[in-house]
């Protein structure tokens, strides 16, 4: 299907490779605030399901150098989408008329939508944040979705009980009154409203992988794009086109109360 997105990036391809080019906006935004967190160390076990064998096992963690990164403090809120849309460069969303509160019921296409639009309109690059850049921004309220040694063990069953019992826990936490900006708080790292109730997209795509024999390095590894991590209380791995996962679509994980999203700059 043919979209016009106005203000959106040309992507010109020369030698094989694909140039993305900003143009120069007719108005520009002021862009939105953001929080700086400085290069560090980071723990991150990659997302998706691994087999260890014939055994579903956890990914192992990996230390890895993570670059500094500006992150949005807020989520995309209704009135920052709605002007998008009033310019025909993201989709129209049913908006509830809450200008202060965080955009949600939109899907992957909705959110890269509106970071060409805030790109062209800022002279800014904005992008989703990776997986692992959400939870480096997530700090103290990141979640660790690991399960323990018994339940990685020979025995499946203990890893189902453990599964199941989780997802009863995750249910029975589901908040499905809607919050205005900035009700959860800030989190050590100054970014608001982390882990509330709204999950947010980010653009890694879930892995599937197998890992060696000791368990302690992934031997193999293929990207399914079509479904994407999302990030909140939990992960969990979402359709690309849902906008409300709780009605279905939601490939893996407890579905999450809503979608939505904020943005990191580059450069």
């Amino acid at each position: 299907m043919k979209r016009h997105i106005a203000g959106a990036s040309l992507l010109v391809a020369a030698l094989g490779a694909v140039t993305v080019l900003w143009p120069a906006p007719t108005i520009r935004l002021a862009a939105p605030e953001t929080v700086h967190l400085a290069a560090a160390l980071q723990d991150y076990r990659p997302a998706g399901a691994f087999r260890q064998g014939t055994r579903v096992v956890d990914a192992p963690r990996f230390r890895q150098n993570s670059s500094a990164l500006d992150i949005m403090k807020h989520h995309v809120s209704e009135a920052n989408y709605t002007l998008c849309a009033a310019e025909d460069a993201c989709p129209a969303i049913p908006s509830k008329g809450r200008a202060d509160f965080a955009q949600t019921g939109v899907n992957f296409t909705d959110a890269t939508a509106y970071a060409l639009w805030l790109s062209a309109r800022t002279g800014q690059h904005w992008r989703l944040p990776t997986d692992a850049e959400w939870l480096r921004a997530a700090a103290d309220r990141g979640s660790e979705d690991g399960f323990s040694e018994d339940a990685n063990g020979s025995d499946p069953s203990r890893r189902w009980i453990a599964a199941y019992l989780r997802e009863v826990e995750l249910r029975g936490e589901a908040d499905l009154e809607a919050h205005p900006i900035g009700h959860f708080g800030d989190n050590t790292a100054g970014v608001a409203d982390m882990a509330g109730n709204v999950w947010e997209w980010t653009e890694t795509c879930f892995q599937n992988g197998t890992l060696s024999p000791d368990g302690a390095s992934i031997a193999t590894q293929s990207a399914y794009c079509g479904v994407r991590a999302v990030q909140g209380k939990h992960r969990a791995f979402v359709i690309d086109f849902i906008r409300d996962a709780r009605s279905g679509g939601c490939a893996a994980g407890v579905p999450p109360d809503y979608l939505g999203f904020r943005l990191v700059r580059e450069g």
